[in-house]
């Protein structure tokens, strides 16, 4: 029988014991797994959606998704956030967007065609970084969650210097990025001069979260999805996956990568 053992010293890892089999017998061991949660996002009184999460950095979490799903445009709509258990309850400023929101997701245009509803998202940063910053900078995804586990997504917002701005990590890459830009709006960071790094594929819900708050470029460890090749190419974002210390693959946006020839 598999049992959980006892937590370690933070609360979002969890040991557990279980039964090995092998060609060399048989055994029992133990290994640190990672916590995952559900939770229920709660805007004005109506459940908005329900998530499996990390159950950490929860308040960000709540800003990064109401901002990057476009229902407030900033965080200074939100009016307040508690946690009372499972529920995350938000109050937001006016209610236009949410009724919006609902409406599409209920006729389902949220994640599926995405395009009907951005057209007007655009990302008008001219930033532009070296290659060589696009290597030095991946180390930020090495975390000691994953070391451990194996089993949660990473994301880093960091500076055109290459610095850390905020870090995350979660069980879902979608949450990743919720909770890194929650953290930067809450700092007033400025997003269209950062760079976000994630550890996960990049599809056209991870593309339009960084496209709607502005952030020009993302570099992922892992592979594209069309749809997010074809979000990054619509909203004009520098979609950078493949990533790694010896090479990396632009499948958007381009000219934010200066080259050569540019010197």
């Amino acid at each position: 029988m598999v049992e959980e053992n006892r937590s370690s010293d933070n609360e979002d890892i969890r040991e557990f014991e279980f039964e090995r089999i092998n060609h060399q017998g048989e055994g029992k061991g133990s290994e640190f797994v990672a916590v995952e949660k559900s939770h229920d996002l709660i805007v004005n009184g109506v459940r908005l959606a329900s998530v499996m999460i990390t159950p950490s950095e929860l308040e960000e979490f709540a800003y990064g998704y109401l901002v990057s799903e476009a229902i407030v445009e900033s965080k200074d709509r939100v009016l307040s956030i508690k946690i009372r258990g499972n529920e995350l309850h938000t109050f937001i400023e006016g209610g236009g967007r949410l009724e919006r929101w609902l409406e599409l997701r209920s006729s389902g245009c949220v994640g599926v065609n995405w395009e009907k509803s951005e057209d007007e998202v655009k990302v008008g940063s001219e930033f532009r970084v070296k290659p060589d910053l696009v290597f030095q900078i991946l180390h930020h995804l090495d975390t000691i969650p994953y070391r451990k586990t194996s089993g949660v997504h990473s994301a880093t917002l960091t500076d055109e210097e290459g610095k850390a701005i905020a870090k995350s990590v979660d069980v879902g890459r979608h949450n990743t990025f919720d909770k890194v830009i929650g953290k930067a709006l809450v700092r007033d960071t400025d997003l269209t001069r950062g760079i976000l790094l994630a550890s996960g594929r990049q599809s056209a819900g991870m593309v339009m979260k960084a496209a709607r708050v502005g952030v020009p470029i993302i570099v992922s460890k892992a592979a594209p999805l069309s749809s997010g090749i074809r979000a990054a190419k619509k909203t004009n974002l520098t979609l950078i996956c493949f990533a790694s210390e010896n090479k990396f693959s632009i499948f958007s946006g381009g000219q934010r990568i200066e080259r050569q020839e540019d010197e």
